[in-house]
């Protein structure tokens, strides 16, 4: 099974990209049943406004309410690892955390506490418009997803003027060793696509 953390703060984006990726790991599956991916979203709060769009494509969903997978509802996640891979054995889960979480710190908890050798890789998708004001406020957190990260996604770059996107991928590129793809989940869903592919295509090749 193999894992996909998809993080990121608040409004950044994260359900427009993830369900670009689950769509790319259908396609690189030739198209097969889409129990092959499943997907737990870490709400906060009682309704789980994201898993009416996720469960609607098709797609096998848990959620994690009231808490973070980083601290509170570690212990559930595990749970939910579990119960997934005994009811629906996916190929591969997409976690999407809340906008407080440390993805990096799930990722060592899941092999730490549930298999060691998970192929597992952490996305985090960055609002271009509202980073520098948000470094600002937040900057401790905003840099810790980033620069443990494997992925980022700067997206909103259609609403963003030209320099601004470069100043933001020199931050970007600053904090972290992972790759980075400008993306307008929106407003240009055929190119994230291809990239959320190309994303898909570097974790298989882990395997």
């Amino acid at each position: 099974m193999r894992l996909i953390i998809l993080g990121g703060f608040l409004g950044t984006g994260k359900t427009s990209v993830l369900m670009p990726v689950a769509r790319q790991i259908v396609a690189a599956a030739g198209g097969g049943e889409r129990t092959r991916v499943a997907i737990i979203e870490n709400e906060i709060g009682q309704v789980g406004i994201d898993t009416a769009f996720t469960e609607g494509a098709g797609f096998t969903t848990r959620e994690l309410f009231n808490g973070c997978v980083c601290c509170t509802l570690a212990a559930s996640l595990m749970d939910s690892l579990n119960q997934l891979e005994e009811e629906v054995n996916p190929e591969w889960v997409i976690l999407e955390t809340t906008g407080l979480a440390r993805p990096h710190d799930i990722a060592d908890s899941v092999k730490r506490y549930y298999d060691e050798g998970m192929n597992t890789a952490v996305c985090i998708t960055v609002d271009v418009n509202r980073w520098t004001r948000l470094k600002k406020v937040v900057g401790e957190l905003l840099f810790e997803q980033v620069e443990n990260a494997d992925y980022v996604f700067l997206n909103k770059i259609d609403l963003a003027d030209s320099d601004t996107v470069a100043a933001v991928r020199r931050d970007i590129e600053d904090l972290t060793k992972g790759k980075v793809y400008e993306i307008s989940a929106t407003a240009d869903p055929e190119g994230t696509e291809k990239k959320c592919g190309e994303i898909v295509a570097e974790i298989l090749s882990r395997d």
